[in-house]
């Protein structure tokens, strides 16, 4: 019986495998690829069959290598060894291009999300965007009024806000001319051109319009 041959019988009943037909199923690999092996032909065969035999026989393909090449039993960094290395460098290319894409759909899914939950709590905050700047500057022009001492409570908010790029469009008390596609009335009736009062500001989030400045007539 040949060496190599004996090597793998030898490895065959480490591996509790019974038969030559049984490592062929285990490998799923052709009884060709295992006389090939029997015969130490090791260096004509496909790295990735070697590979599968190798799992089949519980062993690293290095090992496998290494007990079957008789000529050389160091393995040398030409020949099957380096269609190795060039098959690992594939497999390694592959899963870093693989990483960047997974990477990058996770970086857009994280975009996506922030600004989903920015526009959730815009809507929650709606109606104090709508009504604080008004109480606010009704405090200010009251010098007895109390409320003045919580403007500071209300800094963080605007912080906030403002950190999500939303801007302001207008002051309270502004007085110009009413253009219906910028403006909203609050009450009364108005032309386009007509002078209007800013009764409350309205915001853009970003470059998209959050809510147009509320309007009344000067002259209802």
């Amino acid at each position: 019986m040949a060496a190599s041959e004996q090597t793998l019988q030898s490895m065959m009943q480490q591996a509790n495998i019974p038969s030559q037909r049984a490592l062929a199923e285990k490998a799923n690999v052709s009884r060709w690829q295992i006389q090939q092996l029997r015969q130490g032909k090791i260096k004509t065969m496909r790295v990735v069959v070697l590979k599968q035999l190798a799992t089949a026989l519980d062993c690293s393909l290095n090992e496998l290598l290494h007990v079957f090449d008789t000529e050389q039993p160091q393995i040398e960094p030409t020949g099957i060894n380096t269609v190795i290395n060039n098959d690992n460098n594939d497999e390694v290319t592959r899963l870093r291009q693989e990483y960047s894409r997974l990477e990058q759909r996770l970086n857009q899914q994280s975009e996506h999300l922030h600004h989903q939950f920015q526009t959730d709590a815009l809507r929650v905050l709606e109606s104090w965007l709508t009504y604080w700047p008004t109480a606010a500057k009704a405090a200010l022009d009251h010098d007895g009024f109390d409320a003045k001492k919580l403007l500071p409570l209300v800094n963080p908010i605007e912080r906030l806000v403002k950190s999500w790029g939303v801007t302001t469009i207008g002051i309270v008390g502004e007085q110009l001319a009413y253009d219906p596609q910028q403006h909203q009335l609050a009450r009364g009736v108005a032309h386009p051109g007509d002078l209007v009062r800013i009764s409350h500001i309205g915001y853009l989030h970003g470059e998209t319009l959050l809510q147009r400045v509320k309007v009344v007539p000067l002259n209802p």
